[in-house]
């Protein structure tokens, strides 16, 4: 099975016409990010139907252009985008507009191990506990390794536009014989960044998990939900040469935070 490359639509599947946006893009009011009104702009452009659904926004270059912005700036204006669900972002294909309508939910589109890449290069994760452990039977289970084996478990939470409030929480466990990760709690950390310099020549495989679960109190307290409410977990694992498992997260989103897509392309 094979991916097929997706295309703007229109005449011949070319790209829509570009130029200026037909508002500008000045700073927040209140002085905030660059990005941020970048990103209401394209908003208000896909919105209204400047640019539309099942087409491709202009390329990075052209939007530096575009709004006299940096290329790290446009970046966080698509993240800001594809979070929001009205994007989604394709290697070798481009920006691609996804619906006309933000969503409140967080959305993952994943089909190829370059989009979980890139789904972790988004993913900061704002460090709350830090400690070894002795698996417990239910969860060495879970992960599907030994039992009473020590190790690393990183509590953290994942945000989104606004810092203060959590959209997901992420256990990270790492097998501290096989790699020597090192965090500090309260800090921020990418998780792309600790897989690819923890693991990330070493990982032959990445399996994942979706399930629907009633979220435990102290991931509740986390996600300032009512504990048993219902969650969305997905748990991946990242195994290295032989099945050796090297590292797993298990992440918790309440129900109506999450949305995961998937596209299945028959050859």
């Amino acid at each position: 099975m094979t991916r097929s490359s997706e295309r703007a639509a229109g005449p011949g599947g070319a790209r829509q016409a570009r130029g200026k946006p037909e508002s500008p893009a000045p700073e927040d009011d209140a002085g905030g990010p660059r990005y941020k009104s970048i990103f209401q702009a394209l908003s208000r452009d896909i919105s209204t139907g400047r640019y539309p659904v099942m087409t491709l926004l202009p390329t990075e270059h052209e939007l530096c252009d575009q709004f006299n912005a940096s290329r790290h700036t446009i970046r966080e204006a698509i993240r800001m985008l594809t979070v929001a669900g009205m994007v989604s972002r394709r290697p070798g294909v481009g920006t691609r507009v996804e619906t006309a309508r933000a969503s409140t939910r967080f959305t993952q589109r994943i089909s190829q191990f370059p989009d979980l890449l890139q789904y972790a290069r988004n993913a900061a994760l704002l460090v709350q506990d830090v400690r070894t452990i002795k698996l417990p039977k239910r969860l060495a289970e879970a992960l599907g390794c030994a039992a009473d084996k020590t190790w690393l478990h990183i509590n953290s939470i994942k945000t989104l536009d606004d810092a203060n409030t959590a959209a997901a929480s992420t256990l990270i466990y790492a097998d501290p014989e096989h790699s020597d990760v090192r965090v500090e709690v309260k800090s921020r950390i990418s998780l792309l960044r600790l897989i690819e310099d923890h693991f990330g020549d070493r990982i032959t495989e990445v399996n994942q998990e979706f399930s629907a679960t009633p979220i435990n109190a102290t991931i509740a307290r986390q996600l300032k939900v009512e504990p048993k409410s219902a969650g969305f977990v997905i748990t991946r694992r990242y195994y290295g040469e032989g099945g050796l498992l090297l590292l797993a997260t298990i992440t918790t989103f309440p129900h109506d935070k999450m949305k995961y897509s998937m596209t299945l392309n028959v050859a």
